[in-house]
C-alpha cells in the first residue's frame, strides 16, 4: 500500500478498496466530511481500526503503528495519514530530508515527494478586492522544486 501523508488533513482516511480487505466498523451515525475547496466527500458511514507496518526494505521492518480511519471515497488513493495520526504518533514531517521523524524514539522513516498543485478556489464577485488591493498567489510547491537544492 502505498500512504500519503497529509498535514492539512485532521484525520487519518483509507479508500473503500482497502476497507473491505481489512474489515470495517459501522458508524452509529454519519459524520460531514468536509475538503478544503467547501465540497463534501462520499462514504461518512464506516471508520477501520487497525496498525500497518512500515519497512525500509524488503524484510526490514522501521516499525508497527495503529491507525483509526475514516472510510472514504478518495478516489486512488490507499491511505491519507492526517495531523491527528501524525500526533498520536509523534512525528514529524521534515520535507528538507524529505522523512518523517519521530521526536521520541527518533525513528526515521524516508518518503518520495510528489508534486501536487496547490489549489485554491477564489470567488472575486463575492469578495471583489478593493482599490489598490492585490491578489498575490505563492505556489510553494513550485518554488521547493527550483530552490530546495541550494538549501541542502
Amino acid at each position: 500500500m502505498e500512504a500519503i501523508v497529509d498535514s492539512g488533513a485532521s484525520a487519518p482516511m483509507v479508500g473503500e478498496k482497502v476497507a473491505k480487505k481489512l474489515g470495517v466498523w459501522k458508524r452509529a451515525r454519519k459524520v460531514k466530511v468536509k475538503q478544503g475547496d467547501g465540497s463534501h466527500l462520499s462514504g461518512r458511514n464506516f471508520v477501520i481500526n487497525h496498525w500497518f507496518q512500515v519497512f525500509s526494505s524488503p524484510g526490514i521492518s522501521l516499525g508497527k503503528f495503529s491507525v483509526d480511519a475514516e472510510v472514504l471515497d478518495i478516489g486512488k488513493n490507499d491511505v491519507v495519514l492526517g495531523l491527528s495520526w501524525l500526533k498520536k504518533n509523534r512525528f514529524v514531517v521534515n520535507p528538507m530530508d524529505r522523512c518523517l521523524k519521530n521526536v521520541s524514539t527518533g525513528l526515521v522513516i524516508p518518503y518520495s515527494v510528489r508534486w501536487i498543485p496547490t489549489v485554491s478556489l477564489i470567488d472575486l464577485e463575492e469578495e471583489p478586492l478593493e482599490d489598490g488591493e492585490v491578489l498575490l498567489i505563492l505556489d510553494a510547491s513550485e518554488w521547493y522544486s527550483r530552490y530546495a537544492q541550494v538549501f541542502s
